[in-house]
């Protein structure tokens, strides 16, 4: 859950006049990395650091930072020094590399793919009927075997495993998302995709990526947010809403989709790989009575929060479908339908990626994120490394997706039409 706050800091931009570049570069390090370490040390909801002494790690990391040689070698010992609290949601992205973090919300270009990690092959599991990818002849279950001529296999090398959660889901999603952020690019550029179709014979297409909708998250047009929005409905009445983010503006979007559908049977919430935002109204949708969503634990205390019931409220049968890509605000939502009762949920394990903060974008066009609140359950579960565990599991094969069967899919309409 990410809130965005634009920097009046200039830190990473400018050092003093008149130094010579080496030390030019010390100073603005040290100065960055002063920043970055205070207002950790003043935003942290947890005052004891999760045990880690925060002081500690200050005198341990300043000297490398005054020492670090580029901006790569600064922005690495940064993020290492953050990690040591073992925490997601905290981070210094460098200018330009955040649709590489988050490739299905701020990638601005797409061939219209979303891959998973299918016992250690990289599938196909969906392909966006007016995409590229599928005039290009990719379908569900296909295996990428290179992208770009850079085997998968090297690609998954060079996604870096030591951030937060710490967990086997975790490290799953992160290597995905490395995969899926060399799929995603800028618009009108090319990728060549190289992989095995559903006959068994070796493929090579080159792919132009088209321009994603979205909106400009900031002034300057830095950070792109793509927006995607799936509503229809299915067989035997019942309703079906796809969403890549969670954002407030969103709520009159799937309140009018779910009012378009009629008179419906029962109602699927696919979040698998949503990466998060906000929950904000979201539950409110599925609630007719006010419910106590989560505990929020923040520096100035805990706090409990609460739906605030609307008029435009759905009370019929409700599933959540959620995947080992499904993260923040995403598990949050998902974890409090599941606990209310409310709903089903079914799926994947999610990695337990669950922690507000703050996303600022620093004047250079970096990415500054700091962990300020920690959710948990109506029950006290902390869901940072834990995260959520379906009603249901069920899980995607590459023989069903060749078949044209999304097994998930199947299982939540199977759950709704026993109900």
């Amino acid at each position: 859950m990410k809130r965005l706050v634009i920097a009046t800091l200039t830190f990473l931009l400018f050092g003093a006049p008149g130094l010579g570049r080496a030390q030019v570069n010390t100073e603005r390090y040290l100065g960055a990395f002063e920043t970055i370490w205070t207002k950790v040390s003043e935003t942290f909801f947890d005052s004891s650091f999760g045990g880690v002494d925060w002081q500690d790690i200050h005198e341990a990391y300043k000297p490398q930072v005054g020492s670090a040689e580029d901006d790569a070698a600064f922005y690495s010992l940064v993020n290492k020094m953050l990690w040591e609290l073992k925490v997601s949601h905290a981070a210094l992205v460098p200018p330009g590399h955040f649709a590489s973090v988050e490739p299905v919300v701020f990638a601005p270009g797409g061939i219209g793919v979303q891959v998973r990690m299918l016992d250690g092959a990289v599938v196909i599991t969906a392909v966006d009927p007016e995409s590229p990818g599928y005039e290009a002849g990719l379908r569900r279950g296909f295996i990428i075997q290179a992208i770009d001529s850079i085997p998968i296999a090297r690609v998954e090398k060079e996604v870096k495993l030591d951030m937060p959660p710490y967990n086997d889901r975790g490290r799953v999603a992160q290597v995905t998302k490395g995969i899926m952020g060399r799929i995603y690019g800028t618009p009108e550029t090319e990728v060549t995709i190289a992989y095995l179709d559903g006959g068994g014979q070796q493929q090579e297409k080159k792919i132009t990526r088209a321009k994603r909708s979205g909106v400009a998250l900031d002034p300057r047009g830095t950070l792109f947010m793509a927006v995607e929005f799936e509503a229809k409905r299915l067989d035997d009445g019942i309703g079906y809403i796809r969403l890549n983010t969670l954002q407030p503006q969103l709520v009159p979007q799937i309140s009018g989709a779910v009012k378009s559908f009629g008179d419906i049977s029962g109602l699927i919430l696919d979040l698998r790989g949503n990466s998060g935002g906000e929950i904000e109204g979201m539950a409110d949708l599925f609630l007719s009575e006010k419910t106590l969503l989560f505990h929020r634990k923040a520096r100035e205390g805990k706090t409990e929060v609460f739906s605030e019931p609307s008029g435009d409220v759905y009370e019929g049968p409700l599933v959540v479908l959620i995947d080992v890509m499904s993260g923040s605000a995403s598990e949050l939502l998902a974890a409090c339908l599941q606990a209310s009762k409310r709903a089903v949920v079914v799926g994947e394990r999610s990695p337990g990626s669950v922690t507000e903060s703050d996303a600022t974008v620093l004047p250079n066009g970096a990415v500054f994120l700091y962990p300020v609140a920690q959710p948990s359950t109506r029950d006290g579960t902390v869901l940072e490394g834990h995260g959520v565990i379906p009603d249901i599991e069920a899980r995607l094969t590459r023989e069903t997706l060749l078949q044209g069967v999304d097994f998930q899919l199947d299982a939540a309409l199977k759950q709704l039409k026993e109900k």
